[in-house]
């Protein structure tokens, strides 16, 4: 990320993110004025390519823009992490004007992932295409722009405004509630036969998973920073403080791993999301006994960060289904499928 933009970004947090965080997670608000000032200052394009306008950033320079956000407002960095995941399969695939309408920082797109047990069809009509299912768990549901719908391996892009595209009730939850995640419904909903990318997954997943790792980082550092000089034990902290190095390390690797198309990639994508949830709910857990009362206040960020890293932790792919794509690269099957 160029230092204009670590700059720009500081200058936001410090008048927009920060201020509003604790009433965007009370209030449980998506973060509106956050989005539209990331956008003003280019981050909304940090991930489009500088053809079209946009900041040609790679996925080191995304990942710490997210590691940053966590640490701040949860929602606001899940909301930026599923656009840049979306923004990845944009950008392999998507019309000019909608690439360009992203890299000008004036469109929220976001990945529906959804749910294992979603349901979810494609029919090819004409020249055209219905998709019809629902997802039961989309950020920026009935905020974004357009959604990157994940059917199977392909995925549809789909504008927020196409007739029979709907949002679900607002979301009421433990963690990361102004993110906007709820469900979304496709009723017949109609879009061009070009709107269809055959391996869009392919794309959106290793940047969803990378970038999720990425969070959790943030989460982790922000909860020791949080409770710093509040651990009575020097020895716990040193050792809580050792495993956040470790995690960072490992994510830094596997940005590398993903980058550079090393054949470890998409298996060290999984581990890294898993290590990151797993890291960061340990941790919060761990320095929430060590503090005591104190920090379960809500004075303290830690109460609010440890929130999201536990809903953070059971989003799709779970823990679980990490773990069997660990399962399936050890046996040699292939990955995502």
């Amino acid at each position: 990320m160029a230092l204009d933009h670590t700059v720009l970004l500081g200058s936001v947090v410090e008048s927009t993110i920060a201020p509003q965080a604790d009433q965007v997670d009370r209030a449980g608000r998506f973060p509106r004025s956050a989005v539209t000032a990331l956008g003003e200052i280019g981050l909304l394009g940090l991930a489009s390519a500088t053809a079209v306008g946009g900041g040609g950033a790679g996925l080191a320079e995304t990942a710490r823009v997210i590691e940053r956000l966590a640490g701040v407002c949860g929602s606001t960095a899940m909301v930026l992490l599923t656009h840049y995941s979306a923004t990845a399969v944009v950008e392999a695939h998507g019309p000019p004007s909608l690439r360009g309408a992203i890299a000008r920082g004036e469109h929220l797109a976001t990945l529906a992932l959804g749910e294992p047990g979603d349901r979810c069809a494609v029919t090819r009509t004409g020249g055209a295409v219905v998709l019809e299912g629902t997802k039961t768990w989309v950020t920026a549901a009935g905020e974004a722009d357009s959604y990157v719908w994940c059917c199977g391996s392909a995925a549809v892009l789909v504008g927020g405004d196409t007739p029979g595209l709907r949002a679900g009730a607002p979301f009421d939850g433990l963690g990361l509630r102004g993110c906007a995640a709820t469900s979304m419904t496709a009723d017949r909903v109609e879009v061009p036969a070009d709107a269809v990318v055959a391996e869009g997954l392919d794309h959106a997943l290793p940047v969803f998973l990378v970038l999720g790792a990425a969070f959790s980082l943030g989460l982790t550092e922000a909860m020791l920073a949080d409770t710093a000089g509040r651990v009575p034990e020097s020895r716990e902290l040193a050792a809580l403080r050792a495993r956040a190095d470790l995690l960072r390390v490992f994510c830094d690797d596997t940005v590398a791993a993903v980058a550079g198309g090393r054949a470890d990639a998409r298996v060290r994508a999984a581990q890294a999301r898993l290590a990151g949830a797993e890291t960061a709910t340990e941790i919060g857990d761990r320095l929430l006994r060590l503090c005591g009362f104190a920090a379960a206040r809500k004075e303290l960020a830690v109460e609010r960060h440890y929130r999201d890293a536990l809903t953070a932790r059971v989003m799709t792919p779970t823990g679980e289904t990490l773990q069997e794509l660990g399962g399936q690269d050890a046996v040699g099957q292939p990955l995502f499928r």
